[in-house]
């Protein structure tokens, strides 16, 4: 009879560290980190007129973080649109030049070089105005990119801009503001080998930051330097509106 309780104590106790570790969690130190960081500029010359950022400043997609004097960018697009619209004058005036060129040419009046330089004529105002609306447009997109704008919601990181700096093309243009996305951070922790083992890219983890939880995605195992393939870091995505949490603060990484 003892031996029998005995066994089955020693089964249940068997049984409880199989179950245990099946649902046995893994914990990691990590480090949050931006999920998406750029540097922005505006693609085009003129005088900086406006900032309406500043440094930690929590920015909506598609607000306007910084404005060029407009006036010549303005100038610029009447212009463009001005000279299409000559252009579209000439281009039609030489297609019925043509036109009469023909007629003459079938009822053998005019000459074979006469129709030709009148062919040319079209080509050469077609091309024109092609050009016209091609420089139209670009006056178009240059008005538009006068005006720098959030692609999303976003916390601005660094302002390296003042009114009246003057934005000029060398080889590329200066970064103006540094952005990161306000909701989407990315976490990162040293893996053993063993730990590698029990995760799969896609797989659902939790991060825990000051008590609180968040769903998070794991879109990364890689090694930590590529040239010594030995330690293992695993990355993983996740969003949060929380207003402390930034670049550099630690959290742990639960699967």
């Amino acid at each position: 009879m003892k031996h029998l309780l005995r066994s089955v104590v020693l089964i249940g106790l068997a049984f409880l560290f199989i179950l245990n570790s099946a649902y046995a969690k893994e914990e990691l130190n990590a480090v949050v980190d931006w999920a998406q960081r750029v540097d922005l500029t505006i693609p085009v010359e003129g005088i900086v007129s406006k900032v309406h950022v500043n440094t930690g400043q929590k920015v909506k997609k598609g607000q306007v973080l910084v404005e060029l004097d407009k006036r010549i960018v303005r100038a610029n697009l009447r212009q463009a649109k001005a000279n299409v619209a000559g252009l579209q004058a000439s281009y039609k005036e030489t297609k019925r030049e043509l036109e009469r060129a023909k007629e003459l040419y079938e009822r053998t009046v005019l000459s074979d070089h006469d129709l030709q330089v009148a062919k040319n004529n079209e080509v050469i105002a077609k091309s024109k105005l092609e050009l016209a609306k091609s420089n139209y447009v670009k006056a178009q997109v240059e008005l538009e990119y006068a005006s720098l704008r959030a692609p999303f919601d976003s916390i601005i990181l660094r302002r390296s801009v003042e009114v009246g700096k003057a934005i000029i093309k060398l080889q590329s243009y200066d970064t103006l503001i540094t952005l990161a996305s306000s909701e989407k951070y990315l976490a990162s922790a040293a893996l053993t080998q063993s730990q590698s083992a029990l995760v799969n890219i896609g797989d659902a983890v939790r991060v825990v930051n000051n008590n609180k939880s968040y769903s998070a995605k794991i879109v990364a195992v890689e090694y930590a330097d590529v040239k010594t393939t030995e330690k293992l870091v695993l990355v993983v995505e996740f969003s949060s509106n929380e207003k402390n949490l930034h670049a550099g603060t630690a959290v742990k990484i639960i699967f």
